[in-house]
């Protein structure tokens, strides 16, 4: 099994979209071979996620209702095989804090290649329905952009 954790702020948008995002592209391709997960590296445990993000998964048939925060958890990101931050700043602190999992992160918008600036993903938070729209579509366009490397590595 492969272990994937997405990682963003408060993991009420960027970071729950994106996991139900490639957990619905891989469901799609019957794959059951990756273990996704996401949590924030300032999240309070048991939160819904952000309204407006339930409401953008929902329009594309992707249920993010049953989403509920989830705080970093170092035993958890050892135990993955490859953590994804949705902007240099959260990829900064996870090195920072925990040294060792410097060739596990990667930007979302960057991997798998060399960090860019244009591996930011933007927050949506305190945004509208528009706002939350684009970054489900950049989160969906980078997830389609690794899907074949991430394929290749199980």
């Amino acid at each position: 099994m492969f272990n994937i954790v997405f990682v963003c702020t408060g993991n009420m948008c960027r970071s729950p979209m994106a996991e139900a995002i490639l957990r619905h592209k891989l469901l799609q391709l019957g794959r059951a071979d990756f273990f996704v997960t996401s949590s924030g590296i300032h999240a309070n445990d048991n939160q819904p996620a952000a309204p407006l993000a339930i409401e953008v998964c929902q329009e594309h048939e992707i249920d993010l209702s049953h989403h509920l925060t989830h705080a970093l958890n170092p035993k958890e990101l050892f135990a993955s095989d490859l953590i994804f931050a949705m902007e240099p700043v959260q990829k900064d602190f996870m090195v920072l804090f925990f040294p060792a999992l410097r060739d596990k992160v990667a930007l979302l918008g960057s991997w798998p290649q060399p960090d860019t600036k244009k591996g930011l993903v933007p927050d949506p938070m305190g945004g509208d329905l528009k706002d939350y729209r684009k970054t489900f579509d950049v989160i969906s366009r980078h997830i389609d952009r690794i899907m074949p490397s991430l394929l290749e590595l199980v």
